[in-house]
């Protein structure tokens, strides 16, 4: 790990400790121990660790017009197999990208938008979310308005009172969360990356999207070599790999001369094609896991159920579902076209034209590799994911 990101991952790492107060008037000295002895008598009682996970929300900087993304870390490693919270980030005219993170590549969610809250609900089938506290296990890039006025300071806020996170047993942890603070100032910033998520090859070009940029700008890769960097002009970078890398999730540092710096994880930013007539999948955002296939199932749940497919693609996707019974007989059939960097999410009914049931199955397929994941609408309108199979 180099310098630069190791700096970086302590600096997130401050953990709030939080334990029982240790009584004075009850502790005892005990004699020492006998002469070789190496052990020392507990001199009293010793408050417990604190047992659960906590979340740092880090700060950020951004000029107007631009994207902040915002990195949420556990500062400990604990496995986290669900996740519920409420996020209230004012600054944000729009969000433009909502990512997961996990060592096991299956942690999918739902985001339900409103204004500048989001309500997120996350499902990581091998709880190795939480793991790994190098890198963040959420990001959430936000676009701020043009006219928002330099100096201006905003929260980037989890709802405590909202916030939820299970064992693999169900069971909840404790939590405790470090708020964070958006300031906007003429900073140097990245808006974007591309490739986002794909695999590139050695002697490979990435294109680094953002402001501030300047021919003196240096710029690392977490635990990557790079072999060029050229300067296009204040906005575009290009680097050269000097070896195999996969960009989705990879952590990318730029820094001027004058120590300005920003840190982006990288992943594929894709826009939605077409709307629903349910009101919350209308306003949801599907948050897909980092794997692709070719054939999958999804069950549907809930009192409502949404499918959602997307195509990292550089080309259209021409994707088959199908609408079958307990037993697995076809009930109906559709075909979408997925659009390159583009998702689609609508309740089965829109795409199926019939009456659907708890104990159905969809099942999709398609010639080239996809990303699927249904969404389960509750009777309080709450959506979480449901992962495919």
């Amino acid at each position: 790990m180099s310098r630069f990101f190791r700096s970086f991952s302590l600096a997130m790492a401050a953990v709030a400790i939080v334990g029982a107060p240790v009584d004075l008037r009850a502790q005892t000295i005990s004699p020492l121990p006998a002469q070789g002895s190496t052990a020392l008598a507990p001199i009293g009682a010793v408050a417990p660790a604190f047992a659960g996970v906590s979340i740092k929300v880090g700060d950020e900087k951004v000029q107007p017009g631009g994207i902040a993304q915002v990195k949420v870390f556990v500062t400990e490693p604990m496995p986290i197999s669900t996740a519920g919270a409420s996020l209230s980030f004012g600054g944000f005219s729009s969000f433009e990208g909502i990512a997961l993170n996990s060592p096991a590549r299956d942690t999918l969610g739902v985001a339900v938008v409103r204004g500048s809250d989001l309500t997120l609900s996350i499902l990581s089938p091998s709880a190795t979310f939480g793991t790994n506290p190098d890198y963040p296990i959420l990001t959430v890039a936000g676009r701020v308005a043009t006219t928002t006025q330099i100096g201006s300071t905003f929260g980037l806020n989890v709802d405590v009172a909202s916030l939820q996170l299970t064992d693999a047993s169900g069971a909840a942890y404790p939590t405790h969360v470090n708020q964070g603070e958006l300031v906007i100032a003429p900073i140097l910033g990245i808006d974007d990356v591309m490739p986002g998520s794909a695999d590139v090859a050695a002697e490979g070009v990435v294109t680094i999207l953002g402001r501030g940029f300047q021919p003196t700008t240096k710029v690392k890769f977490k635990e990557v070599l790079l072999s060029q960097t050229d300067h296009v002009d204040s906005s575009h970078l290009q680097v050269t790999l000097a070896q195999p890398t996969r960009m989705h999730g990879q952590g990318i540092k730029i820094e001027n001369r004058d120590g300005t710096q920003t840190t982006y994880f990288s992943y594929q930013r894709t826009a939605r094609q077409g709307g629903s007539i349910n009101p919350t999948l209308l306003d949801a955002v599907p948050i897909f896991s980092d794997s692709e296939v070719t054939d999958a199932f999804i069950a549907v749940d809930g009192a409502t159920t949404g499918l959602a497919l997307q195509n990292r693609q550089a080309f259209p996707v021409l994707i088959d579902a199908e609408l079958l019974d307990g037993n697995g007989g076809l009930q109906a059939i559709a075909a979408v076209e997925v659009r390159p960097s583009q998702y689609v999410l609508a309740e089965l009914s829109e795409l199926f034209g019939v009456a659907y049931s708890p104990s159905q199955l969809v099942r999709v397929r398609s010639l080239a590799p996809i990303q699927v994941m249904g969404v389960a609408v509750d009777a309080a309108a709450h959506a979480s994911p449901i992962a495919p199979r």
